[in-house]
């Protein structure tokens, strides 16, 4: 199986690639997925786990990034910022910590009260989602939560596993741009 169907057996069917040149160069894509049943939409990274990515400790990840969202009016916004984080990890070689936080430009999804992406597991899928794994490597699915200031706080104050706890009860309401503030 490649990421692909992978990422088709747990997101949906594939959509639309978007024509970014510069990335094309690197042989990562963009893409769209749609789960019909739910209208999910998803922006995934495609190839990206061909790059050797490092984390601070010095240990290396291949990695593919997700976001997950019911509202179809913002897809090209979030596949612009999946584009920034696609160049960050490119062209630092850094790979995605869970549990981090990346603040949101200005002009994404400004009509949404988000002011951080949060970098979590897709923990909302059976455990065969988490992780895919090819004969060259195994790769990490990365996926990116949009978080209030609220919870921004939460995690500075409480940490992140407790904010994890916050998420893992909340599930897929987490895909829904409109949701409340978890705190």
């Amino acid at each position: 199986m490649n990421y692909l169907e992978h990422l088709e057996k747990h997101c949906g069917t594939f959509v639309s690639g978007y024509d970014i040149p510069h990335l094309l160069e690197d042989d990562v894509q963009i893409i769209e997925l749609e789960e019909e049943a739910s209208k999910i939409t998803s922006i995934s990274t495609l190839g990206l786990h061909w790059h050797t990515l490092q984390f601070e400790n010095g240990s290396i990840a291949h990695q593919e990034l997700l976001f997950r969202f019911n509202q179809q009016h913002v897809k090209d916004e979030f596949a612009e910022l999946m584009l920034q984080l696609t160049l960050y990890a490119i062209r630092k070689h850094k790979a995605f910590e869970l549990g981090e936080l990346y603040e949101l430009p200005d002009e994404v999804i400004e009509q949404y009260s988000f002011s951080s992406v949060y970098a979590t597991a897709p923990f909302y899928s059976d455990e065969s989602f988490l992780t895919y794994k090819n004969k060259e490597q195994s790769v990490q699915i990365v996926w990116f939560v949009p978080i209030y200031p609220s919870e921004e706080l939460f995690i500075e104050e409480h940490g992140t596993e407790r904010f994890d706890e916050l998420l893992y009860e909340t599930g897929r309401e987490l895909f829904d741009l409109n949701r409340k503030e978890l705190v």
